[in-house]
């Protein structure tokens, strides 16, 4: 007999708990229709960072054909900045995708049209600096912003390289980073201006 009431007192007192413990009734659907949020132990969760939109213009198609003229050589220059920019923003070499356009003639000037899917141009641009003087004392490295023409553009140059390499002249289109490295400024202007229409 004692057994029993014991029993019948632990049944009591387990389904008070449980009472307690559930919500009145309509309780959970007025939380629902006023759209009231309830709180979760596991908190607010964060957002996805959006992914950029994939730039899918064929990427030669960017770059000038010719420069007043002459036709642009179009063969792969710059591989170890490349390889190097690559690494900067943690990605393969193979996963930069590049298209060039070039002249090597008595006005030096070489272009590149650059992107890795996923990855915002700013990216390369904010590595490029680096990446094009991987040697250049502390400092020695100039980034500003400037006007060729009607374009706005980042100038990236390094005084003790200007006269063997040049300078950078870069802007971001779509999801696309152009540059034009160019031992003169009026070269790349020029050849900026070749640049087909966007």
């Amino acid at each position: 007999m004692r057994s029993f009431r014991i029993c019948a007192v632990v049944v009591t007192v387990a389904g008070l708990a449980a009472c307690s413990n559930a919500p009145a009734q309509g309780e959970g659907s007025l939380a629902a229709s006023t759209g009231v949020p309830t709180a979760t132990a596991a908190g607010p969760t964060a957002s996805p960072t959006p992914e950029p939109t994939p730039d899918e213009r064929p990427l030669q198609s960017l770059l000038p054909a010719d420069f007043r003229g002459t036709e642009a050589h179009t063969f792969p220059v710059g591989q170890d900045m490349l390889a190097r920019l690559a690494s900067a923003i943690g990605v393969r070499r193979r996963a930069l995708e590049a298209a060039y356009a070039s002249d090597h003639g008595p006005a030096f000037v070489q272009m590149y049209a650059l992107r890795v899917s996923g990855h915002d141009p700013q990216e390369l641009l904010d590595a490029l600096p680096q990446a094009a003087y991987p040697n250049a004392p502390a400092g020695s490295i100039t980034v500003e912003a400037g006007q060729l023409g009607e374009r706005q553009v980042t100038v990236i140059s390094e005084p003790s390289q200007a006269a063997t390499i040049g300078s950078f002249y870069a802007f971001t289109d779509g999801g696309t980073l152009i540059l034009a490295q160019a031992l003169a400024e009026p070269v790349a202007e020029a050849a900026l201006e070749e640049l087909p229409p966007s």
